[in-house]
């Protein structure tokens, strides 16, 4: 287990070099996510973001929205590439960066509208230290403050698996330093003072479209998909459809 967790703090830090790549290597999705978490942004709020990465997430919600985001990761590379990237796009009203892990204990005060990850949770080893880890951030919260957990589904994978399989393609495997969230287990976690409002498969078309019709269609000419297919940019003008999503957000309450 130490190694691994060695192991995946060494792969953050060296993804840190990527730039707009150093979350994932299909940027589409990233646009996606993007957009899914501004609907939940607007003027005034007081946000914060665990594992923002190099921070391009935070820098450009607080450009459109005029907010003001604490994020914070534990990467310290990541932490380094994204003071850059705010120093290069002069924005340095709204966002403060700093170092922060979640499976230590947190000083940070409870003075959130809106706390979020991007692909956060999904990077801890086990169910039980994602569980520690949601409770960390609801007390992070105001009262009537909103978490939106934007992870990984493996209920979703598992969908968009059973369609590649119709179609005689491979199973998709999750990043040897992922753990996926089950939806079932989301849904009968239970949080003090906290509620489970919805799961918003935000991804599904898009995921649906890139990893079986695109996938299907660049196997039939021997062929390795292209994130950057027209087809997959379909996605962009449709609404979510089915359940088929890799990517979704769940979506809680702070009742008091």
């Amino acid at each position: 287990m130490r190694n691994k967790v060695e192991a995946r703090f060494k792969f953050w830090n060296n993804n840190a070099k990527l730039k707009k790549l150093a979350g994932t290597k299909d940027y589409n999705a990233k646009i996606i996510e993007i957009e899914a978490l501004s609907k939940f942004f607007k003027k005034n709020i007081r946000v914060l973001e665990f594992g923002c990465g190099n921070g391009c997430t935070a820098l450009e919600l607080a450009k459109r929205f005029n907010v003001k985001i604490d994020a914070c990761d534990y990467s310290p590379e990541m932490i380094s590439e994204a003071k850059k990237m705010q120093k290069k796009k002069r924005l340095f009203n709204g966002v403060r960066f700093f170092l922060a892990d979640i499976k230590k204990k947190l000083e940070i005060n409870p003075i959130y509208d809106l706390v979020f990850t991007e692909r956060m949770l999904i990077n801890l080893d086990s169910w039980r230290s994602q569980k520690k880890s949601i409770i960390k951030l609801v007390n992070c919260l105001k009262p009537k403050g909103s978490l939106v957990l934007m992870e990984n589904s493996a209920t979703g994978l598992k969908i968009i698996n059973d369609y590649r399989s119709m179609l005689g393609l491979k199973k998709i495997k999750a990043p040897w330093h992922n753990l996926y969230l089950d939806d079932k287990r989301m849904l009968n976690f239970k949080i003090k003072n906290c509620k489970l409002i919805e799961v918003i498969p935000y991804s599904s078309t898009y995921y649906f479209l890139s990893r079986v019709v695109n996938a299907s269609l660049a196997n039939e000419k021997g062929m390795e998909p292209n994130y950057n297919a027209k087809i997959n940019k379909l996605a962009f003008k449709l609404p979510s459809i089915s359940d088929c999503a890799q990517g979704k957000i769940y979506l809680y309450k702070k009742i008091s």
